[in-house]
């Protein structure tokens, strides 16, 4: 499911995707909004700062150069979760992304105080998709004592409402099927789940189960359910 975020990254004229920068991996641990504190009256100056600042291969204004350089400069602010944003951006209405709407940015120089805007805006929207994420995985969390039949049965339940939440938050476009991979995904190691082992069963759940434009019926979503409740704690 990569390709389908890494494509949405905003990019210059001619500048290739390279993740090679990306040092720490989008897992749940790493974004969960609950052990990673966060003040949205400061966002504004922070993003100020970070567009500002030279991008440290280019030289350049990061906000004049890339948003793969912007969200960054706001991981080695924040933390790696917030530069998760980067790849869920495309205002397109159908895209199927997490942000789809966002402010003007504007060009040159003259123009970095609206890139902040729109990069703050973008950061704030992500965030407040990682708190309501954490509210749902609470609400299906397993007991701490749970056995292994548990936590599948758990498990199972989680599927329906959080696909529901993603095709919501989404509308089911072009690129939903990633952002609803990752979701489960992240739920998944929020049970206990390895990251690897989560992303896994995610990818091949939503693969084989759901389509691009559509969204899941119900058949669908019973048959991914079984799947991940089949799958060991």
């Amino acid at each position: 499911m990569q390709d389908h975020l890494t494509k949405q990254v905003e990019r210059m004229p001619g500048e290739a995707i390279n993740s090679e920068w990306y040092t720490e991996p989008l897992t749940w641990q790493n974004v969960d909004p609950t052990t990673h504190p966060f003040d949205d009256g400061q966002v504004l100056d922070v993003v100020r700062e970070v567009v500002s600042a030279p991008d440290p291969e280019a030289g350049r204004a990061r906000g004049l150069w890339s948003a793969k350089s912007v969200a960054r400069g706001l991981a080695e602010h924040y933390g790696v979760w917030a530069s998760g944003w980067a790849w869920e951006i495309d205002e397109s209405p159908d895209s199927g992304a997490v942000i789809r709407e966002l402010p003007a940015g504007g060009d040159g120089a003259d123009g970095l105080d609206q890139q902040a805007q729109r990069y703050a805006s973008a950061l704030l929207q992500w965030r407040v998709w990682l708190e309501e994420l954490a509210v749902a995985f609470t609400q299906f969390a397993p007991r701490t004592e749970a056995g292994e039949d548990e936590v599948q049965a758990v498990r199972e339940r989680a599927v329906a409402p959080l696909v529901t939440l993603v095709v919501a938050r989404t509308g089911a476009g072009e690129t939903w099927r990633a952002v609803c991979a990752r979701v489960l995904a992240w739920y998944l190691e929020s049970t206990g789940m390895t990251p690897d082992a989560a992303e896994d069963l995610a990818d091949d759940v939503v693969d084989s189960e759901f389509e691009s434009w559509i969204a899941p019926d119900e058949g669908a979503v019973a048959r991914a359910r079984e799947a991940i409740g089949e799958r060991g704690a």
